[in-house]
């Protein structure tokens, strides 16, 4: 017989699956819009007696070893042209040098100075203890979290990672 264009009832659940799936994650992301610009702020204050920004702070716990300025950019997904910027300021904060390739003089590397690697470890420690958007979780919610985000953060920014 038929079908008379009448939604069977795996089309009912998959479309109610979807729906229920983009609600939830359109909840997910303006959760994440309100927690972010807080987690900004809070990082901003805490370095504020250093001069640095949170994007610095990302900066620098981005570079590792010698590491070439596109590569900086590409960890930060930002133009490279906004790299020099950053490195601009950290290197004014003498928490970086730039240093030549050694066989491309085109290329420059950044280079965590010792005051730069100081910072790199004790940082977490000076923004993170005490008062801060995420002391409001358990230990295991906050490890549950991590986890959790690792999933999204993984993804290619232009397509979707299996679960």
């Amino acid at each position: 017989m038929m079908s008379m264009g009448w939604p069977t009832a795996a089309t009912i659940v998959a479309v109610a699956n979807d729906e229920t799936e983009a609600t939830d994650t359109a909840e997910l992301v303006d959760i994440l819009f309100t927690v972010m610009p807080r987690v900004a702020d809070h990082i901003n204050h805490r370095l504020e007696d250093l001069g640095m920004t949170t994007t610095d702070y990302w900066a620098l716990r981005s570079v590792q070893g010698p590491m070439p300025m596109k590569d900086l950019a590409t960890c930060m997904d930002v133009d490279p042209s906004y790299v020099t910027l950053v490195a601009d300021r950290l290197e004014k904060l003498g928490l970086i040098e730039r240093q030549s390739h050694p066989t491309d003089r085109r290329v420059k590397h950044l280079v965590l100075t010792a005051k730069g690697r100081r910072y790199q470890t004790s940082l977490p420690e000076k923004l993170w203890r005490g008062a801060n958007p995420f002391a409001v979780l358990a230990d295991a919610e906050r490890q549950q979290l991590i986890e959790l985000l690792q999933k999204p953060a993984a993804c290619p920014p232009d397509g979707v990672a299996e679960p």
